[in-house]
Order: structure tokens, then C-alpha cells, then sequence
């Protein structure tokens, strides 16, 4: 048996010993290379571009801007997953134009781009190119965005309003407040932050004029969904004129699941000139272009009882999607975001608002978490602040809240089932893991030697998996939820398994061989696993949203158990004896009545030599195509360790424990490594991640790694964790997703720890990025509160 087992990856020995190929790899003779001219201006009239100086630099190609675009026919980006107004109105959406067109929306916005035969040939060719712009005032400010002064990024729609969506009962909720013995209120914001993988945008195309295909070479997650979109909505080519191949991916956490303007000019190119064409994103055009996360500006609170029992939630958050929509955008802050609002707790009443506005900013999308982050830190930090007014233990005050183990499924406030789960079991096996009264004594002792020591936690439901294409569909999403496997045995028994999913870091050439060689009684050494091909691979959905075991693996369950089947119908019928009869081990079948037995590679010989009794087609494979009927609930507790030095405002988090519920795990081995990686990635938005732009100007001050500050391995803790299982009842496996679940309690457990470190000093909240700068400001800021008469 492989599954629950900590088996290594086996494509790690590849990646370590430097034989990955990535798409900047790909090379072809007569390669040209693609440049770009970007707006310096985040919001400005294009009043004229001049490409003559170009033209005539060494090495350079072609020169195009908007009216070469327009000129071909070719068209513009859609947003995949339109999330409408609640009362019905559609939601002002605005097409993106692949290079800007009259008009720029944030800076870094592609105008002109330029071919050369080599990549200086490009760059210098786009250095020459010479635009005129007309600047006019912008806004980057989310909570500003909706101002009757904030100038209209889109004028057609007369508003910066992209959406407005709307849970809950306002009823019900003024009712749980009126009635409250306390209410607890804060301002909670989100701050802009950047995904980062280590390798950058890159694509390649190269034509074969005799078939007219283009295979482009592509950082993407969803390969054959990049495909569909650039032949319907931008190139409009037939898709069987394009196939995408994924190679190897230095990471992505969502942002390579965004379709770029950028890779629609070079596919249009290598068409266009008949020859391969690449582009390669530098980091500072990934700091201006990459879809960014987060950025939301909330007012919030929570109603309480005497004895802390969570009576109403309310919450109203303006999310920004930046100058342009970008493919998933809205269903973030509009679907994510609101699903998971409540929490683990039983929430009685809640009123939620989240507008979304367009800024003068480069577009949101999706990153690790995509809005549960943010709904745990509103929620989260609510609890905890009320608790602390209340005089009560925040863990105490969980366990009157938390909802329990026969509740499940639960219909939370905001509308979402969740499908299965224990959070009290969750927290009692973290009190444990954590010694949480040890440290509680800890602390006491510390702060009378003057060391403030702060304890904080952090519960959250994930939202992980699709669900099933007909709701995506009634939804408006331009996506289907199903996932695709075919299992394929070739004559010598080993298996071959393409599905529709795509790996950039999380393991599915060792998890998935796992699952079809337990499902078949095979070796794992047996079983290839191929992924990113539009051409190897039927249509399938790609890797987003922790969806790849749920619906990858349930897909890929399925088909192996069907060729399973047949492999044993053929045995039975090879040893003329009944199925039931069959004894299958070490890839042998046996008939228990006459000890006769034949080899599964014999079979599977048969199979393909056609040397079956009638009724049986030759071949030994199968195809599946998995829809779920829902989602998945993962769900975790956190508890993070700081020390604050209220000198100089520095926040050390010194332990910090993970008790996860990510049902039925196929490698706790790699699981484990998820939690680690969304740990540094949430340590990093707490303490020190920030995309900023200047309020005035609206340039980008934060475009390179000196004033990006990314996580370093001294700011991880020591780490301890630990799982649970509730099996998920929508997939044949009960597993549930676990590649994103790290990220989301991190900013509110370590936020409610400083908290509590710092709650004697007057200080009852300090905002995001919590580094030593804004910690500083907190303490003096309570400081003069507190002299205030």
C-alpha cells in the first residue's frame, strides 16, 4: 500500500540535479524575442506613439501597438468567472485590450511591443520607441476608489464599481447586535501582496508552416485552458491549431493560473513571421505586471453575549481588481471571500457587504488562499479582541463558539455548506500539541522580566476542490468544474496515466502514481504520470483552487479502477473460472479452485493481442471524466509564538503549531511540506509583504526584491504540526485540499499574538505588514492615547 505512506517525491532526484526544462529552456534556431514598451504612468490619454526610431534599430522586426491589433481582427480578455451584482445587474466589466488602446490604467501596462532578432535587438528597440501621454489623477487607494472625487478609470460605466455582493440578514443581524452585551469593532485591511514564484512569465512559440500548428511553451497552470482562451477570445484561431505543453514550473501559487496579455503577442508573432519568438518576463516586469492579491479595506465587527457566545457578524469590504479584470478577479473577493466569513463558529446572524472597484493598479487574481486569508483575518481578530475585552481565555471563548462534529454538514450565514469536519477535536489536539498552558506560564514569567510574549490562534475553513459544471455554469463561469484521467496499460503491463491537472511543486507525479498503483495492485516504480500537454492529454482543467487530488485524483481513482475490472474479467475469463473466485496479489491472479494463475503484464499482452472471449473489446484503458458534486472543506487551526521587542518594534515569532484537517491523506509527507511552504508564504504577509504604490503618484515603490520584503529563512519558526481526518463525502477518496490551507490562519494567528503580547501597552490592533515600523507606530500611538485626558 502507498496511500498514507511518506514516500519521497520521486521528481525531486530530476529537479536537484539540474535536469528540469523549463520554457526559458526552449530554444529553436532563428529565435526572435519580444520586447515591450510600458506606461510610466499609471493612469494617462495615449495621445500618440512613434515607432519610426525603432524601426530602424539593428536587429528589429516589428513594431506593433493597438491599431496593428486592431487591424488583424484579433480580439480582447474576458474575466472567466464573472461574479454579477446580488440583486441580479450584470457586473460593469470592461475588456481588456491586449496592448492599450487610447487609454492607460496602471503603470506597467504593455503599449507597444517590439520583435528583434535577439533580446537586446527588442529591448532596445522598445527603448526607442517614442510615446506621447496625457496624465490625468489616479487612484490607488481601494478604500478610496468608490470617493465622489476618485477619478473613473472606465467611463463608460460612471463608477469605479466592478460588482457589489451581498449575504446575510440585515435584519437579523441589527437585531443580534441590538441584543448584544458587547460589540467588538475594528478596522481590518488587507494589504496588497505579490505571489513571486522564482521563475518569472515565460513563453516560447514555434510554428510548423506545413501543418500550421504553433506549439507554445508556457508557465501556466491550466495548459489546455490557455489554449481555449487564446484561440476564442484573443487570436481566434481553431484550437487544433495551437498546442500548449507546460514543461516543468518554478513555482506559481496561482499567478501563472492568469492568462497574460503578453502571451497572446507572442503566439500572434510566430503565426505572423514563421518563425519561434520568446519572451522571457524580467522580475521588475513581474513586480509591474504579475496579478497581485489580497488588497482589501474592511470595517468589521462582532456581537458577543455576556459570557462571550458569538451572536452577529458584520462586515463590509471594497476589494480592488485593479485597472483591468483579470481571468478568476472577481470570483475571489465575490465567491472565496464571503464562502468562508464566518469561520469554524456558529455565527447566528451576519451582514456582509464586498464591492469590488477597479484601481489604477496592476489586476488581482488568484494566490495561495485567494480571499480565505482575508476572511480569517477579519474574523479571527474579532474574536480575539472581544475575548480579550470580555476578560475571557481565548481559547475558552473558542470552544463555546466552534461548531461541533454532528452539525456537519453545516449551512453557514453566508450561504456555504460545509461538508464535513471537527473543530473542537482541532483545538483540544492543538491545546495539547502546544503545550498551550505551559506557554501561557511562559509568558507570565517572561513579562516580569519585562519580555512581551504574545500567544495568538488562528481557526479557518478552506475552500478547496471545483464543483459540479451545471452550478458553475448557472454561476456564469466560462469554465466547467469536471477533471479528466485516462489510465492506459501498454502490452508489458506498465501503466501510463495522463490527466487533465498540471504540477509547478506539489508532487503529483509521486501522489497520483500512488493512487493508481494501490487501485491496481502495482509497483509505483509501474506507472508514469503525464500532465501539460494539450496534445498527450484530453481536455482537462488544469491545477487552481486545491482541486488536483480532489477532482484530479478522484478522476484518476475512477479510471484505474475500471481498468482494474476489466483486467480481472479478462483473468477470470483466461482461467475459465468466476470473478469471485479470483485471488489477485503481487500482480498475479490466481483462481482459488484450480491454483491456476496468470500475470497482470500477461493480461494486459492479451488485451492487446486481441486473444479475448466475445464481448470483450481489445485494449486495456480507460477514460474518465470526474465532475464532483462539491467542493471540500479543509479546515485548520493555528497557534503562533512571538516575542515583540517594543524598543524597536521587531516581531520575532519564535514556535508556531498547525493542527490541519485535510481528510484522507495520500502522502503525509508532502502534505506536511504544503503546510510548511504556506506557513513562510503567510509569515511573509504578516510581518513584512507589501505591494505599494505612492498615493500621488501612483508609481510602484516596491518593484524589486530591495523593497519587496519576501521572508528569509531566519524569520521561520520552529514549526509543529499535526492532522486530523474527516473524510470529504464528495470524492471516492475523502481526501480534501491541503495546498493552501498553510497561508490562511498565518496572518491572524500572528496578528492576535502581537496583539496580546502588546495588549497591557494599549495596543488593541496593529495593521499588516505587522514589521517593526508599523508595531512602533501602534505602541506610540496607545502611548499617547493613553495621556490623553
Amino acid at each position: 500500500m502507498y496511500i498514507g505512506q511518506p514516500i519521497r517525491r520521486r521528481e525531486d532526484l530530476r529537479l536537484v540535479r539540474g535536469r528540469g526544462r523549463f520554457v526559458d529552456d526552449v530554444s529553436a534556431p532563428d529565435m526572435a524575442w519580444l520586447g515591450f514598451v510600458r506606461s510610466p504612468h499609471p493612469h494617462a490619454r495615449i495621445r500618440s506613439i512613434g515607432t519610426a526610431r525603432a524601426e530602424r534599430v539593428p536587429g528589429v522586426l516589428r513594431v506593433l501597438e493597438a491599431r496593428d491589433w486592431q487591424t488583424a481582427g484579433l480580439g480582447k480578455m474576458a474575466a472567466l468567472h464573472p461574479i454579477h451584482f446580488s440583486d441580479g445587474r450584470k457586473m460593469n466589466e470592461a475588456m481588456r485590450p491586449i496592448l492599450a488602446c487610447d487609454k492607460i490604467r496602471h503603470v506597467g501596462e504593455p503599449v507597444a511591443a517590439v520583435v528583434g532578432t535577439s533580446r537586446y535587438a527588442a529591448m532596445d528597440g522598445a527603448e526607442a520607441v517614442e510615446v506621447a501621454y496625457e496624465e490625468l489623477p489616479c487612484v490607488t487607494e481601494t478604500a478610496r476608489a468608490l470617493d465622489a472625487d476618485a477619478p473613473i478609470l472606465h467611463e463608460q460605466f460612471g463608477t469605479n464599481l466592478v460588482n457589489e455582493i451581498v449575504k446575510g440578514d440585515r435584519a437579523a443581524a441589527d437585531a443580534a447586535f441590538a441584543r448584544a452585551a458587547h460589540v467588538t469593532s475594528l478596522a481590518l485591511d488587507s494589504p496588497r501582496v505579490a505571489a513571486m514564484p522564482l521563475e518569472p512569465f515565460a513563453y516560447t512559440a514555434i510554428h510548423d508552416e506545413v501543418t500550421d500548428v504553433t506549439t507554445l511553451w508556457a508557465t501556466i497552470q491550466m495548459p489546455h485552458n490557455l489554449r481555449q482562451w487564446l484561440c476564442k477570445q484573443t487570436l481566434l484561431i481553431p484550437e487544433d491549431k495551437l498546442r500548449v505543453i507546460a514543461p516543468d514550473v518554478g513555482g506559481s501559487f496561482g499567478a501563472k493560473g492568469t492568462f497574460q496579455p503578453e502571451v497572446s503577442i507572442v503566439v500572434w508573432m510566430a503565426r505572423e513571421l514563421k518563425r519561434p519568438v520568446k519572451w522571457t518576463s524580467t522580475r521588475t516586469e513581474e513586480f509591474l505586471t504579475q496579478t497581485h492579491a489580497r488588497d482589501h479595506a474592511t470595517n468589521a465587527r462582532m456581537a458577543f453575549d455576556d459570557a462571550g457566545t458569538i451572536l452577529g457578524l458584520e462586515v463590509d469590504t471594497i476589494a480592488a481588481l485593479g485597472g483591468y479584470i483579470s481571468p478568476f478577479g472577481p470570483s475571489i473577493p465575490g465567491n472565496s471571500y464571503p464562502h468562508t466569513i464566518g469561520g469554524l463558529y456558529r455565527t447566528p446572524a451576519l451582514w456582509l457587504r464586498v464591492r469590488s472597484v477597479y484601481t489604477n493598479t496592476s489586476p488581482t487574481g488568484p494566490y495561495r488562499g485567494s480571499g480565505r486569508p482575508e476572511a480569517t483575518w477579519v474574523v479571527e481578530r474579532l474574536l480575539e479582541n472581544g475575548a480579550r475585552e470580555l476578560g475571557l481565555d481565548v481559547v475558552e471563548v473558542r470552544r463555546r463558539n466552534l461548531i461541533q462534529k454532528h452539525e456537519f454538514p453545516f449551512a453557514s450565514a453566508a450561504g456555504r455548506v460545509h461538508d464535513s469536519g471537527d473543530p473542537p477535536l482541532m483545538l483540544e489536539r492543538l491545546v495539547t500539541l502546544s503545550s498551550y498552558a505551559e506557554i501561557r506560564k511562559k509568558q507570565r514569567a517572561l513579562r516580569a522580566q519585562g519580555v512581551y510574549m504574545g500567544i495568538g490562534l488562528g481557526g479557518f475553513f478552506d475552500k478547496a476542490g471545483t464543483g459540479p459544471s451545471k452550478n458553475l455554469k448557472a454561476k456564469g463561469a466560462l469554465h466547467p468544474g469536471y477533471e479528466v484521467a485516462v489510465v492506459r496499460v501498454q502490452s508489458d503491463g506498465r501503466v501510463r496515466a495522463c490527466v487533465g491537472t498540471f504540477a509547478h511543486g506539489q508532487g503529483h507525479e509521486t501522489t497520483y502514481a500512488a493512487i493508481v498503483a494501490d487501485c491496481m495492485g502495482l509497483r509505483i516504480d509501474d506507472v508514469e504520470i503525464i500532465e501539460g500537454d494539450t496534445e498527450r492529454v484530453p481536455f482537462g482543467n488544469g491545477t487552481w483552487g486545491g482541486r488536483s487530488i480532489s477532482v484530479g485524483g478522484a478522476a484518476l481513482h475512477r479510471a484505474a479502477t475500471a481498468v482494474i475490472a476489466k483486467a480481472r474479467s479478462i483473468a477470470a475469463a483466461e482461467l475459465q473460472c468466476d470473478e469471485a473466485d479470483l485471488l489477485y496479489l503481487d500482480q498475479v491472479f490466481s483462481s482459488r479452485k484450480t491454483n491456476e494463475s496468470v500475470r497482470f503484464a500477461d493480461i494486459a499482452n492479451i488485451a492487446y493481442l486481441a486473444w479475448l472471449p466475445k464481448g470483450f473489446e481489445p485494449g486495456l484503458e480507460a477514460t474518465v471524466y470526474h465532475d464532483p458534486p462539491d467542493l471540500n472543506d479543509p479546515s485548520g487551526l493555528h497557534l503562533a509564538v512571538v516575542i515583540v521587542d517594543t524598543e524597536t518594534g521587531t516581531v520575532t515569532v519564535t514556535d508556531y503549531f498547525t493542527i490541519d484537517d485535510a481528510g484522507v491523506i495520500i502522502n503525509p509527507l508532502l502534505v506536511e511540506g504544503q503546510v510548511q511552504g504556506g506557513l513562510a508564504q503567510g509569515i511573509g504577509q504578516a510581518l513584512s509583504e507589501q505591494i505599494v504604490y505612492d498615493r500621488q503618484s501612483g508609481q510602484l515603490l516596491t518593484a524589486s526584491f530591495l523593497d519587496y520584503g519576501m521572508p528569509r529563512a531566519h524569520d521561520m519558526p520552529e514549526l509543529r504540526s499535526g492532522f486530523i481526518a474527516t473524510p470529504a463525502p464528495s470524492n471516492p477518496l475523502g481526501v480534501k485540499g491541503a495546498s493552501e490551507s498553510g497561508t490562511i490562519g498565518v496572518p491572524a494567528a500572528i496578528g492576535n499574538a502581537v496583539v496580546d503580547a502588546l495588549w497591557e501597552l494599549g495596543v488593541r490592533h496593529v495593521e499588516m505588514p505587522m514589521n517593526a515600523h508599523t508595531v512602533w507606530r501602534a505602541l506610540r500611538e496607545a502611548k499617547e492615547n493613553s495621556t490623553r485626558p
